[in-house]
């Protein structure tokens, strides 16, 4: 079919490690056939990108649907067009200091959706604005580096249990985060208990790690924090990783399961502005894990 040929002759891969480009018509994104062949690159290459689609909100929310069934915005709501249409408006022009702050610890490490039973499926980013300066976004090949481990941290790491939270992320935006600040965040994404090795069933194994790994379960806090750091530097070394440099209309998809990704610094008049939109996951972390409250989508 039309929209088969048009995917087929248009995927290049960027780096041998993770990422391909995507060239078509906005149109051709949602006509019949071609957001299967979207997922089925979207699980080869991790990271799509269609360079300057130039797509409008509306074909944005068609591909959305056609992918999966997209998580509400409830929390990032706020206020503007795209909120209305279900789009979270990623700026940072916010008047709500909790959105604020998650804008701005997006420069950290993660994976979005920590806070579910299950992790984001796929996330979807439209650049509206790119920034004069800085606000790249990195992404971080966890099925890779998790193969590349030695044996003996593999052996080391195997059924070990890490204490996740938002707070663990965004205290690093402040010296002295206040007792006041911490109830405000808990009542979005508290502390949850999921494995360390997260073994997919695709057959790929994922290091559950980044911004929101607070600790690990029955260790020390020196010794849960050097083991996290040290695997957070394993998993974002060069060979693994990918760096967008982003162009108005630009259009990204990234399978967030098998992903860590950043934001890179950029001054708040940039003018950086982008459109987001989730997919709902369906493979949990663990069976044994607390489910996370319906409206938070913040991680």
């Amino acid at each position: 079919m039309e929209g088969a040929q048009i995917m087929s002759a248009r995927i290049e891969p960027i780096t041998p490690a993770l990422g391909a480009y995507v060239r078509l018509a906005p149109e051709d994104a949602v006509k019949v056939g071609a957001p299967a062949q979207i997922l089925e690159a979207l699980n080869r290459h991790h990271v799509l990108v269609f360079p300057q689609v130039g797509m409008n909100d509306d074909i944005f929310l068609q591909l959305t649907a056609a992918l999966g069934d997209r998580h509400d915005n409830t929390v990032t709501d706020d206020g503007s067009a795209a909120s209305g249409k279900g789009i979270f408006r990623i700026a940072r022009d916010k008047d709500d200091r909790t959105q604020g702050e998650f804008i701005r610890a997006n420069d950290y490490w993660h994976m979005d959706g920590m806070n579910y039973p299950g992790p984001v499926k796929a996330t979807l980013l439209k650049c509206e604005s790119a920034p004069k300066e800085g606000g790249d976004t990195g992404f971080a090949n966890l099925h890779a580096a998790y193969e590349a481990l030695p044996e003996e941290t593999r052996r080391l790491v195997d059924g070990l249990k890490v204490g996740h939270c938002v707070s663990a992320s965004l205290r690093r935006l402040y010296d002295e985060p206040t007792a006041e600040d911490f109830v405000r965040w808990d009542a979005v994404f508290p502390r949850m208990v999921r494995p360390l090795v997260w073994k997919q069933a695709c057959g790929r194994t994922s290091l559950l790690i980044g911004s929101t790994a607070n600790d690990i379960v029955g260790m020390n806090e020196a010794d849960g924090r050097a083991l996290l750091d040290e695997l957070l530097d394993w998993c974002t070394q060069d060979r693994f990783t990918y760096r967008h440099e982003w162009q108005d209309g630009d259009l990204v998809i990234f399978n967030n399961p098998a992903l860590l990704h950043r934001s890179y610094p950029y001054p708040d008049g940039a003018g950086r502005v982008m459109h987001r939109t989730t997919l709902k996951g369906h493979e949990t972390f663990d069976p044994a894990t607390t489910a996370a409250p319906a409206a938070a989508d913040l991680y």
